[in-house]
């Protein structure tokens, strides 16, 4: 069986390479990317290298083509629209190539209208139901590594700032990774929506006191407005859209979209998913 991954010089990409090679013979693999350069080290361990855009729908219906089971990574662009057009462009030509499965890394709580994130997750999943393929959908919380930089400033200056609101699961994309390589390389999963959440649900001042505790140094937490962090983020020289991008998604965390614990990446990978403080400790 040849199993794909799109994305594959990427960070969720690179990491579900190194997993799944854990689980299933290279010769099975096909490494799919627009930067076919970045993998000659995953090349050199006999894995299939393909070069596929997802702006390309001819170039991907090739790219596709005698793959059994796809890992579908969204794509980067957060231009309003673009991504959902790309996927169902991926959706089309894996339809197209004879894909029979396709696995696709969403979002916890995704919905239509809300923010680019989640609209464009919510767009692709019902683009897979209907596509006639069997699909499978792992949808994953926040990234713990977006919290690694705030951490390191936070034991610096020994005040962590951010807006206060619901609590979130957040999740490591390494073992966001390793839970896709396990759907990856097994059979079953066809119609099955599992979520990678960590296994614990933090508020603001719970990831203040898992920043102490890593850093061994006392940390504050400071609350921050809504516009304050808007501030930041134009501040930092961001387009209009991405900055209006971030807002939508931490206001969709704070009203409690990412409150939610599975245990998930322990059933799909056998390991329990890293705590917040475990986390830490390696970053800092």
């Amino acid at each position: 069986m040849k199993l794909g991954i799109t994305g594959a010089s990427g960070q969720m990409g690179t990491a579900l390479v190194r997993h799944a090679l854990t689980r299933t013979a290279s010769s099975n693999l096909v490494a799919i990317t627009r930067n076919v350069d970045k993998l000659a080290e995953v090349k050199a361990q006999s894995v299939e290298v393909r070069s596929g855009d997802f702006s390309n729908a001819a170039g991907l219906a090739a790219a596709f083509q005698g793959i059994d089971r796809l890992v579908m990574i969204p794509t980067g662009d957060l231009v309003p629209g673009v991504r959902i057009g790309q996927h169902k462009t991926a959706i089309e030509a894996a339809a197209k190539a004879g894909v029979k499965h396709v696995i696709y890394v969403s979002s916890v709580s995704p919905r239509p209208g809300s923010n680019v994130l989640l609209d464009s997750h919510f767009a692709t999943e019902q683009a897979l139901i209907g596509s006639g393929m069997s699909w499978t959908f792992l949808r994953m919380s926040v990234y713990m590594d977006s919290l690694v930089n705030a951490a390191k400033q936070a034991a610096a200056s020994g005040t962590y700032s951010a807006v206060p609101g619901a609590a979130a699961a957040y999740i490591t994309r390494d073992d966001i990774a390793a839970a896709a390589a396990g759907l990856l390389t097994s059979d079953g999963h066809q119609g099955i929506t599992y979520h990678a959440t960590g296994t614990e649900s933090l508020i603001q001042a719970e990831v203040a006191e898992a920043i102490a505790k890593a850093s061994g140094k006392r940390v504050a937490f400071a609350e921050m407005t809504a516009h304050q962090q808007q501030e930041g983020l134009v501040g930092m020289g961001l387009p209009p859209f991405l900055v209006d991008g971030i807002m939508g998604f931490h206001s969709a965390i704070r009203a409690g979209a990412f409150d939610l614990v599975t245990h998930d990446v322990e059933r799909l990978t056998g390991t329990p998913a890293e705590t917040l403080e475990a986390f830490l400790r390696r970053s800092l």
